[in-house]
């Protein structure tokens, strides 16, 4: 996940505590989605940083535009068409944002023995074999869970998932320390956050949570917080800490857990 800066266009003037966070929003928007948003003002590392508080957010949007084109798709197509169409759909609207990230982390954690070669693999641009089995791996396996889930119309799965992968994501921005290669390479969004911060930045995910059964929840948040865990533990020894690459793991494998742990509880 290297993208350098967000996608910003035209200039719109927001004022007070809420006009910056609009500001933020909309920089969270331009930066993880390829939605044209306005340009920032006052665009600086410590706006970029303040990004990281609307990940759940984020999420829930992209989760919306999945459930819109699997429903649209579905009027047309069977099921297990309609979710390709949806998966399809996230691409667009992230540019594969975080499946490039899944890729290069895998890239990078199997393809050298040494930290820094680690790091450097996972930088460069060329898709080796490790990330694209890895890809293939997970797309196949998000498709096909997703199938069996909207098979018994489960919809709220979307929202949950990509609203709670991007949450729990962050844990590591928490437990972690931000580690890169050289000065010249582009920054992750943020390079630490409070446990404080963390928490509250899921408050957005409330009204998601009251639509899922407690038992499910209980089960798909456990089972979301234990792979961020795995991985938490896993960059540490690997790495020392994590990479916008490796966030973009965490986020891709929690949303499938929260998949297979909802059809686990089916």
């Amino acid at each position: 996940m290297r993208r350098c800066h967000a996608k910003r266009y035209g200039n719109v003037q927001f004022s007070g505590n809420l006009g910056i966070m609009i500001r933020d929003f909309l920089l969270a928007v331009g930066f993880f989605t390829r939605i044209p948003v306005p340009d920032h003002p006052n665009f600086s590392e410590k706006a970029m940083n303040n990004t990281s508080y609307y990940f759940p957010a984020i999420g829930l949007l992209v989760g919306l535009f999945n459930l819109g084109a699997f429903l649209i798709a579905q009027q047309f197509f069977t099921v297990p068409i309609a979710v390709i169409f949806s998966i399809g759909v996230g691409f667009l609207l992230t540019g594969g944002f975080h499946e490039d990230g899944w890729a290069d982390t895998f890239d990078g954690l199997g393809g050298a023995f040494d930290r820094d070669r680690k790091l450097e693999i996972m930088t460069d641009s060329r898709l080796g074999t490790y990330g694209s089995l890895a890809l293939i791996f997970i797309l196949s396996l998000k498709a096909l869970s997703l199938s069996e889930l909207m098979l018994l119309s489960v919809w709220p799965v979307f929202l949950l998932a990509h609203g709670l992968s991007r949450w729990v994501a962050m844990l590591a921005m928490v437990f972690c320390k931000y580690v890169r290669v050289a000065e010249n390479k582009a920054k992750p969004v943020a390079q630490k956050i409070s446990i404080v911060k963390w928490f509250f930045s899921g408050v957005v995910l409330m009204p998601v949570f009251l639509m899922i059964p407690p038992t499910v929840l209980g089960v798909v948040f456990i089972v979301a917080l234990a792979v961020c865990l795995f991985w938490v533990v896993l960059l540490k020894r690997q790495l020392g800490g994590y990479t916008g690459d490796t966030l973009g793991a965490i986020q891709q494998s929690v949303e499938v857990a929260i998949y297979l742990g909802w059809l686990a509880c089916i």
